[in-house]
């Protein structure tokens, strides 16, 4: 049996910054600021940098982040809105609670968007497209933007697990009208509670974003919108801060981790996460796939190897989806649906030892090699 390996690393993460938190959070408890502030400006600034936008607008949660873009926006209810199945709940959740009728289209074998099936879902009802950069690889992402701008429909990116990923150059969020990153503590760049962040180069729907996250108010006394609390706390931007000059280092040794994943794999029967020569994969997950998932995930377990399913049950075949709200495009959900049966996350994180990732992939060997030919 081989050692343990653990799958999340969330704990190691946060134990390794502890030194660098604690001055951080003794200033911000002693400065008395926790709404808003210094701490959050500049993060906000330091994301729109990353980025190559011009704004960066820091609200409590993804979840917020795509709901507040869509009402910024001013998207009719009613309307349609286009995105994929194997996502987060949040990405359709979304765009429910602002009134937008979610239709479904599939995704391509990288998991992403299928750009044909988008075409021909869009109508003149179409109000906009959610485009998902899933376990942080872009969709095609210019293809994607060509298709909305010729169609006249808003294309929002749902970035949520792919900060600093890229597609030709330019980081994503900087193709739609706006980029939608969660900053949950489980993300590439996480917080120790929830967060999110808006970016756009429209100065006009960054204005709007920043009224509706604190309640519509344009001063201390003057509401001139009716919006809500989404502002993000002081404490989780200065941890942030502190993070962020660690992300640069960490993507590069995901990007190591998963390259190696894909040596020592590279001779079996899985199917290994895409790496398009114009696309800059940050692998929030390193996902394979195969048949034999579940027998597959049962032996890691019993090697002591932990690994996830991200996600076992497509959107559409939720509980919640039995209500008749969702709708599928024409060309139906057939890769969605196999390639929710074949998926299996690999544990891989920043702070993961050599020795875990050679333990996992020596296990995932003696699997296929012990079974018959």
């Amino acid at each position: 049996m081989s050692s343990h390996v653990s799958f999340a690393h969330v704990d190691t993460e946060n134990a390794a910054l502890v030194d660098e938190f604690l001055p951080v959070l003794k200033e911000r408890l002693a400065g008395g600021v926790f709404i808003g502030g210094e701490e959050v400006d500049r993060l906000e600034r330091r994301i729109a940098r990353l980025h190559q936008v011009e704004h960066a607008v820091a609200v409590n949660s993804g979840t917020d982040a795509l709901r507040l873009t869509f009402r910024a926006l001013g998207i009719p209810r009613g309307t349609t809105g286009i995105t994929v199945a194997n996502t987060f709940v949040a990405t359709v959740g979304a765009l429910l609670s602002e009134g937008i009728n979610p239709l479904l289209v599939d995704v391509g074998a990288d998991e992403n968007v299928d750009v044909a099936a988008l075409e021909e879902a869009i109508t003149p009802d179409t109000s906009v497209v959610v485009a998902v950069h899933l376990r942080g690889l872009p969709a095609e992402i210019a293809a994607v933007r060509e298709i909305c701008a010729r169609r006249g429909v808003h294309l929002v990116e749902d970035c949520a697990q792919a900060v600093l990923a890229s597609a030709g150059g330019v980081p994503v969020g900087a193709f739609g009208v706006a980029g939608c990153f969660s900053l949950h503590p489980l993300k590439n760049l996480g917080a120790c509670g929830d967060a999110g962040v808006v970016v756009t180069n429209d100065d006009a729907l960054a204005a709007e974003l920043r009224l509706l996250r604190n309640h519509g108010l344009r001063d201390r006394d003057t509401v001139v919108r009716w919006g809500e609390n989404s502002r993000l706390d002081a404490l989780q931007a200065s941890l942030l801060n502190v993070k962020l000059d660690h992300l640069e280092e960490w993507t590069r040794r995901r990007r190591d981790l998963a390259a190696r994943y894909d040596e020592l794999l590279a001779d079996l029967p899985l199917v290994l996460p895409p790496r398009p020569e114009d696309r800059v994969h940050v692998y929030h997950r390193y996902s394979v796939m195969t048949e034999h998932r579940d027998a597959l995930r049962a032996h890691l377990a019993d090697a002591g190897v932990q690994t996830a399913v991200h996600y076992p049950i497509p959107i559409h075949r939720q509980p919640a989806a039995r209500g008749g709200q969702l709708r599928i495009a024409g060309r139906g959900l057939a890769v969605t649906e196999r390639q929710a049966g074949q998926i299996l996350s690999l544990p891989l994180h920043p702070l993961m030892p050599e020795r875990d990732l050679r333990a996992t992939a020596r296990e995932v060997r003696a699997f296929f090699e012990s079974r018959p030919r």
